[in-house]
């Protein structure tokens, strides 16, 4: 028998909702419990080793507390054809959405106000111009 390779939908649909698992404070078992499957099932569905069918992903938005297509956001196929070198290493890579850091960044970002988090961005985001140099780095 051979092994399914994963396909890139099942791997954004599991990293988001690792993301906003970890980021409710939520362990495998608990959410598992909740939906009902074991903690193995939801480490699988996390890592894209199996698929998420329709009502089992709306008992997760649901105990998760966010709507279905959360778990799509962000997600853009493939990576388009006639990217650099230099401009496939600058892709952000979905790993660091996964990291203690990163929820932790996220939590005390959005624990800010609004108005407080539009400048904090554009803060960081005039620091990021900075560091090239002064050169306005294309919109995305």
């Amino acid at each position: 028998m051979t092994k399914r390779t994963r396909d890139p939908i099942d791997t954004h649909v599991g990293q988001r909702l690792r993301l906003r698992r970890t980021m409710a404070g939520m362990s495998q078992e608990r959410l598992g419990d909740s939906i009902g499957v074991s903690f193995q099932m939801v480490q699988k569905y996390e890592r894209g080793d199996c698929r998420v069918g329709a009502s089992r992903l709306m008992k997760i938005s649901s105990a998760l507390g966010v709507p279905v297509d959360f778990f799509f956001e962000g997600f853009t196929g493939a990576v388009p054809a006639g990217l650099s070198v230099a401009e496939e290493k600058k892709a952000l890579d979905d790993k660091v959405f996964q990291t203690k850091e990163s929820i932790d960044l996220l939590k005390a970002y959005y624990s800010l106000p609004e108005s407080v988090r539009k400048h904090v961005l554009a803060m960081i985001k005039g620091l990021d111009k900075d560091s090239d140099g002064g050169k306005d780095k294309p919109s995305s």
